[in-house]
């Protein structure tokens, strides 16, 4: 009886925490300059709130790399509506340092609070990422960073975002409807 009651709880608790990671394309534009790459997004729900991280977060130059960190928001609100769910943000957040292969510097936690501006639809399948953050009073910097990416499918066919076990242009046009939140 005790096996079956630990069993039990174990079950419980793993469905209490499930993360899914949304791999796709980050752009981002420093005062209009645009770099785009690949990213992971993770989001997490714990006991009913969201954790949102976007670990290792870097910056293109014409130097290379440029390591910025982490930004981690949790225990956030969610609203479902209409098969996604929308979480926003909107304060400041201390950027700690990532640990990327290759950055030896990290200028996210010398930053201090950085104020962020977040609205992010997601389900299952596709995440859609806005973040604004005004960075003008100390770096002459307004850098927006855009997310458009897609969760592993049911079947383990990265990009099936509509789940019929295929990836072609349904996918595109089930990407798009999340996006304009239908």
């Amino acid at each position: 009886m005790k096996k079956v009651i630990i069993l039990l709880a174990a079950a419980v608790c793993s469905l209490a925490s499930m993360a899914t990671d949304y791999t796709g394309k980050l752009t981002v534009s420093v005062n209009g300059v645009v770099t785009p790459m690949e990213a992971t997004i993770q989001v997490t729900e714990v006991d009913g709130k969201i954790n949102f991280d976007l670990n290792n977060f870097c910056l293109q130059s014409e130097d290379g790399v440029i390591g910025v960190g982490n930004i981690n928001l949790h225990g956030l609100e969610g609203e479902t509506t209409c098969g996604y769910t929308n979480i926003k943000y909107n304060d400041n957040v201390s950027i700690t340092e990532g640990n990327l292969e290759g950055v030896d510097f990290w200028m996210g936690p010398i930053l201090g609070a950085v104020p962020v501006v977040m609205n992010c639809d997601y389900n299952e399948a596709a995440m859609s990422v806005n973040i604004d953050i005004d960075m003008m009073s100390t770096l002459e910097q307004v850098i927006k960073v855009n997310f458009v990416g897609t969760a592993p499918a049911q079947g383990g066919i990265t990009g099936d975002v509509n789940g019929d076990g295929a990836v072609d242009v349904s996918d595109v046009n089930s990407v798009i409807n999340i996006m304009l939140g239908n």
